[in-house]
């Protein structure tokens, strides 16, 4: 978790917009956007997937991703992957989506941050970059990818915002006829008192997924009371008989924090 500064503007919302989100619901958002121009300063939260003291277990470091070369012993190269060394959780395709293997798994790292059905993790130390590709397939109801947890640290109702940097990689699916312009990414922030431990839905927002290769932005912005332990999750839904896989080079949650104004005790700076 670190503390930053960060532009509201309405900026944010061309990803939505470039990949065919309603015209009404981001007229929606820009409303509420224009309204809170400026800078926020607050906390955020990222997946951790490229810090090598928190490797996951079962994960190996290679220089490929085919996994034919080792990482050398002791050292982080600028540009490896991650995979999963060994294990007996696959997904085989049915005759209708090819023969495709897929070996999928989840990461996590402590209690707060996961990466379901993931296949690999492509990092780059010096950009800094990754790139984590998560299969998903139709199951009758939205795939959760991804979930990262955040607290807000504020005397007032504070801004948060979960953003997701996704790209499409139609390698399983392009040969059999099992991609679909229908998949959508939907994304639900959620909260929870500290002293509970059930989770309420914040706000949702589905977006369409760009399947044309492009690195597209997906947000989802609300306002949670003080005080709230509050939660990104990111699910990718399929129709049917489609499979998807979704290439994820961010994930983050912004929450707003006080800062607190030493000349008038219990307010915050602007």
């Amino acid at each position: 978790m670190k503390r930053i500064t960060r532009s509201v503007a309405l900026l944010s919302l061309l990803g939505a917009a470039a990949c065919g989100a309603p015209e009404d619901a981001v007229q929606d958002d820009l409303d509420t956007l224009t309204s809170q121009e400026g800078e926020l300063t607050g906390t955020e939260v990222t997946l951790p997937i490229c810090d090598t003291s928190l490797t996951p277990s079962g994960w190996a470091c290679w220089l490929d991703s085919g996994k034919q070369t080792a990482c050398p012993a002791g050292q982080t190269p600028a540009d490896y992957w991650w995979r999963y060394t060994s294990g007996s959780t696959y997904v085989r395709a049915d005759a209708a989506h090819g023969i495709r293997e897929v070996k999928t798994w989840s990461l996590s790292w402590g209690t707060s941050n996961f990466l379901y059905r993931a296949e690999m993790v492509h990092c780059n130390s010096v950009a800094p970059t990754y790139q984590a590709s998560a299969w998903s397939r139709y199951t009758g109801s939205p795939n959760l990818q991804a979930r990262v947890t955040s607290f807000v640290d504020h005397i007032r109702p504070a801004m948060v915002r979960g953003t997701v940097l996704a790209s499409s990689d139609e390698f399983f699916c392009a040969g059999t006829g099992g991609c679909s312009d229908a998949t959508s990414l939907v994304l639900v922030l959620k909260k929870r008192d500290l002293t509970q431990s059930t989770w309420t839905e914040a706000r949702s927002l589905e977006l369409p997924f760009n399947r044309n290769g492009a690195v597209t932005a997906y947000e989802v912005e609300t306002t949670v009371e003080p005080g709230m332990e509050v939660a990104l999750e990111v699910f990718v839904k399929t129709s049917f008989n489609a499979v998807t896989e979704v290439v994820f080079h961010d994930i983050r949650l912004f929450t707003e924090k006080c800062v607190p104004d030493m000349t008038n005790p219990g307010q915050c700076l602007p």
